[in-house]
């Protein structure tokens, strides 16, 4: 069983005690330093939101960053896959005494 700590981050000048696993207390500390950086600054840039409506804009504006990193990251994971199948064909065909074929691409 993983040991719980608790932890003190601190959202728009209010501190909030959340339990986590002891291990993740750096994360949870990060997470809410995004968190808080992304509250400031709806604050400034939207007067007229209460503290709902910040937390709810927020909360998309990084949900929104996530999903484009991960997207960049899947693009980026395609691109090596298909860099290593091109080196694995060209690998295999100077092994099997064939190095000036054509190499052969999957679509």
């Amino acid at each position: 069983m993983t040991a719980s700590k608790s932890c003190t981050i601190k959202l728009l000048n209010k501190n909030y005690d959340i339990k986590c696993p002891e291990h993740e207390t750096a994360n949870l500390q990060k997470a809410a330093a995004k968190l808080n950086e992304q509250l400031l600054q709806n604050k400034k840039k939207f007067k007229q939101l209460d503290d709902f409506q910040n937390l709810v804009l927020a909360s998309l504006h990084i949900s929104h960053e996530l999903i484009s990193c991960q997207k960049q990251q899947e693009q980026q994971r395609h691109q090596v896959t298909q860099f290593i199948n091109s080196l694995e064909n060209k690998i295999n065909q100077v092994v099997n005494g064939n190095p000036f074929a054509e190499p052969q691409t999957e679509g």
